[in-house]
């Protein structure tokens, strides 16, 4: 039988389990704070990245309309001569 079977029912369980129960719920919500911060680092790294990212695209359309440019130039004939 366990606790869900027992609903609204008093659990006796030792101080000294109780304790190490309470040391690991705390050991958890110390890890589960880890995770969240570390996540939150991520998120941050991400969107630094995806902002770089953005700035190259940017970079790589402008040089291609300036290649575009010049090879047009390059290929138009010269009606001024």
């Amino acid at each position: 039988m366990d606790a869900s079977e027992l609903p609204g029912k008093a659990i006796f369980v030792k101080l000294n389990e109780y304790k190490d129960i309470l040391e690991l719920v705390d050991e958890l919500k110390n890890k589960l704070d880890l995770a969240r911060t570390t996540l939150d680092k991520i998120k941050g790294l991400k969107a630094e990245e995806d902002t770089e990212l953005e700035l190259w695209q940017n970079s790589i359309k402008e040089i291609e309309s300036k290649i575009g440019y010049i090879d047009k130039t390059l290929m138009e004939p010269d009606t001024g001569m």
